[in-house]
């Protein structure tokens, strides 16, 4: 298991690097911005840091199908089916890679706020935010790797593409023509997003959120050792 862990890294060392570089310059760009932005009142900075945030966290979620990818060798496939337990400790090892990204994420962002709230005396913690946002990549990718691993990294995303083209068309649709009196005007809805959004910033929030994200994430590990040998066809190499 420590050996795949280890392949991992080498394999994927050069992208390894590229998100981290994403995941420091974003930091940076909010930690400059508590400089530039003594303009903006604090619901607009919340928001100009969500945005950042969810781009983070956006963007090196989407470096798994590039992990997945690493692997997509016809040979290889055949090679872990030949090891005892070799499916099992092959996923085994590529969530756990996967996760491992995304948990040094949430400690450098955790960083990153913890340096503003000891610059910035009015700047709050969200680290239940941060758990938040880490929880509902690992939800996404619990959908997204199994169909990485049953169809390929490529054909993967476009199945991901296909369910996002989906959901936005709906919503769309839905507020064109859908009832959405519920929300309110369009200050009582801002005034009552942000007033949800520090109530989500709560650290007890966030470790609610990122403990029910584990069940689905392990749920989808046990579906993805059950689809690898029929993914091993659909490799093209």
């Amino acid at each position: 298991m420590l050996g795949l862990i280890y392949k991992d890294i080498r394999t994927n060392l050069k992208w390894l690097l590229l998100a981290l570089s994403v995941v420091l310059i974003f930091n940076v760009i909010m930690f400059l911005s508590n400089f530039k932005t003594h303009d903006l009142d604090f619901i607009g900075m919340r928001g100009l840091y969500l945005l950042l945030y969810c781009s983070v966290f956006f963007t090196v979620g989407a470096f798994a199908l590039n992990f997945i990818q690493t692997d997509e060798r016809k040979k290889w496939g055949y090679y872990v089916v030949s090891l005892p337990n070799g499916i099992a400790k092959q996923i085994i090892a590529k969530y756990i890679f996967v996760a491992a990204t995304l948990i040094v994420t949430f400690g450098l962002c955790y960083i990153q706020n913890y340096a503003v709230c000891l610059y910035n005396n009015e700047a709050v913690s969200i680290s239940g935010v941060l758990m938040i946002l880490t929880s509902v990549t690992l939800v996404f990718l619990s959908f997204e790797l199994p169909c990485a691993v049953a169809f390929g990294s490529k054909n993967g995303a476009y199945v991901k593409a296909g369910i996002f083209v989906g959901l936005v068309l709906f919503a769309a649709i839905y507020l064109m023509f859908g009832d959405i009196s519920f929300l309110g005007s369009e200050e009582e809805f801002t005034e009552e997003f942000f007033d949800t959004l520090g109530k989500l910033s709560k650290r007890s929030t966030g470790l609610k959120a990122f403990s029910a994200s584990i069940p689905f994430y392990c749920i989808s590990c046990f579906i993805s050792t059950k689809l690898y040998i029929g993914g091993i066809e659909r490799m093209e190499k």
